[in-house]
């Protein structure tokens, strides 16, 4: 079977085997470019020895001592030379380099505006815009090239309103909800088994002509991949469904997720994640004052809020005013705290 084509995002659990799904799309290694920014990912490049690949980038390494905007550029850089025959590029991870595009959207205003709005709220959403633009078009540029682009991030706590709520999301921005063909949450298998379960955040699908001509969308994927036995990678079970797509029958009880899993796909909390927020908040165990804790939560939040609290232009009233317009309730006491974390 061929090769699958488009953008694949795979985040999960510690230890399921995300670099090692990558690494065996089907493409050979020769066709692959490795850009490597997680340390356990040279243990990988240790075993096959990095000339074993079209191109490897250790970018641990290259990433030591540069400034957000330095790292940024000199990633840029090697995606410009990614060689023409490639047929796979693989992030791992792809988070610090999405993350030092807005640094270098701030840096270079001239570049995606004419202007930006006075108003620092509306300038710092503005920017974020620019920023997740500019992470879809180098995607494209890189697709441009290779047919194949695998982003694998790792699981960030989730918080609501400064509150850690228990549940983990990707460690990635918007961008890619919106941009991936196919977004995977690897699980351990249940059975105790080295091939791991996949929860599917995001389906693929396939457009058919029926005998009349009309253009018909056939569903690909269940919500819940297992394996099954002789299928020695997760690859052999999403070529299983390729073969025979779920289409419109009913799921199987195997592909049908658990409470906790379904809380994963629909982005909610479970029963029991709900219960712990509630007693956190009724036994105040929620201290925004611990300067730690607040360090932990500043970096949690809405990118846009993040901003404003960020720009000292602004007075903390005014931030306050400003998040009261994006549905954010602050005072000008907390402002300070975050800006102190």
């Amino acid at each position: 079977m061929k090769p699958f084509n488009g953008i694949i995002q795979v985040t999960g659990e510690h230890d399921t085997g995300k670099t090692t799904f990558a690494l065996e799309c089907g493409v050979p290694a020769k066709r692959i470019v490795f850009f490597d920014d997680d340390v356990k990912g040279k243990s990988v490049v240790d075993d096959l020895g990095p000339d074993q690949f079209g191109q490897y980038h250790n970018l641990v390494a290259a990433g030591e001592g540069k400034t957000e905007l330095e790292f940024y550029q000199h990633v840029l850089g090697l995606i410009d030379n990614i060689h023409q025959d490639t047929e796979a590029v693989i992030f791992d991870t792809w988070t610090r380099f999405a993350k030092a595009m807005h640094p270098y959207v701030v840096a270079h205003p001239g570049e995606f505006r004419k202007s930006y709005t006075p108003m620092g709220s509306i300038k710092g959403a503005q920017q974020w815009q620019d920023a997740r633009r500019l992470e879809a078009e180098i995607l494209t540029k890189i697709l441009e090239v290779a047919p194949l682009v695998i982003l694998i991030a790792h699981l960030k706590s989730n918080y609501l309103n400064q509150i850690k709520t228990g549940k983990m999301e990707p460690d990635s921005s918007p961008t890619l909800e919106r941009v991936a063909r196919l977004r995977l949450w690897l699980r351990q298998n249940p059975t105790g088994g080295p091939v791991p379960i996949a929860l599917v955040l995001k389906r693929m699908d396939e457009k058919q002509l029926t005998e009349d001509g009309h253009i018909r969308t056939v569903s690909i994927l269940p919500r819940k991949l297992v394996p099954v036995d002789g299928e020695d990678s997760l690859w052999d079970t999403i070529n299983r469904y390729r073969t025979e797509p779920v289409g419109n029958r009913p799921p199987l009880t195997e592909e049908l997720p658990d409470e906790y899993e379904m809380a994963i796909l629909d982005g909610t909390l479970t029963a029991d994640q709900q219960y712990v927020m509630r007693e956190t908040l009724r036994l105040g165990l929620v201290k925004p004052e611990d300067e730690m804790q607040a360090e932990v939560e500043t970096a949690e939040l809405p990118e846009n809020i993040r901003a404003l609290i960020d720009d000292r232009s602004l007075s903390p009233v005014q931030v306050v005013k400003a998040t009261l317009e994006q549905g954010t309730t602050m005072t000008p006491a907390e402002v300070i705290k975050w800006r102190k974390g």
